[in-house]
């Protein structure tokens, strides 16, 4: 009798081992697949990177435009820019536009980027731009850190290479977090990161150029015209001063 209850016993230990063992392989293989589709709740406290443009670089607003014309226009349109001269110069002209694509993969057409950067702000897309990640659960094989199950495909991966979800990502002493502490390069492309960002921070100038085509000039012009405002204004309180002079000697 004590022989059968000590086997009972051992048999319950394994079956309940067994089931933890079974237990813990079930936690481990679906943590990686948890943090893939929910992206952590850390994400909600990740700060837009700055984006280092300067409008005033015609340089770099070509450079931007030429790379635009190469590897963006094949989905994406630039309906606003099309009569303008540095556009055309990079060879974005509206014959070239995808204007009359009807079908789209996975039914998702591809905004016109005319004015995203002031719809959107040049931070968002200078970020938006570094936050591809690897996701095999999309039609795609790529996911975004700020648009999340984005239907954009991975046409800045050669470029830029593949990117993984980081494992244990934390919040710096402000409570934030940056896009490069979520991610890992896990495989560099053609660029190094260095030349990554330059790149992309010429394509988010020249979009910041298509937005507002005459932003430098209009900076421009509006100092002379606070300038004008501001003797107008004077020259209007001496004129005033004048008339109210009359109107008290009556």
């Amino acid at each position: 009798m004590q022989r059968r209850n000590k086997v009972k016993g051992e048999g319950f230990k394994r079956s309940l081992m067994m089931r933890y063992l079974l237990l813990a392989i079930l936690v481990f293989s679906f943590s990686s697949q948890i943090w893939a589709e929910d992206v952590l709740p850390i994400v909600d406290h990740m700060q837009l990177a700055t984006a280092p443009i300067d409008r005033s670089n015609m340089k770099s607003i070509k450079r931007g435009a030429k790379f635009f014309a190469t590897n963006c226009m094949t989905c994406h349109t630039l309906i606003y820019l099309r009569y303008d001269k540095v556009a055309q110069d990079a060879g974005i002209t509206y014959d070239k536009m995808p204007i009359n694509v009807k079908v789209w993969p996975n039914g998702i057409t591809p905004p016109d980027l005319s004015l995203e950067a002031s719809v959107r702000g040049v931070n968002w897309i200078y970020t938006y731009l570094h936050s591809f990640y690897v996701d095999s659960k999309r039609p795609t094989g790529v996911n975004n850190l700020l648009v999340h199950n984005t239907g954009m495909s991975a046409i800045l991966a050669p470029y830029q290479g593949e990117q993984v979800l980081a494992p244990n990502p934390e919040l710096d002493l402000f409570g934030k977090v940056q896009w490069y502490t979520i991610l890992i390069l896990n495989r560099q492309g053609s660029m190094t990161p260095e030349q990554f960002d330059a790149t992309t921070a010429d394509v988010v100038n020249f979009l910041a150029y298509a937005a507002e085509p005459y932003h430098i000039e209009q900076h421009r012009i509006g100092k002379w015209v606070l300038g004008f405002l501001v003797v107008l204004f004077v020259l209007m309180y001496l004129l005033k001063r004048e008339y109210w002079k009359d109107v008290k000697g009556k």
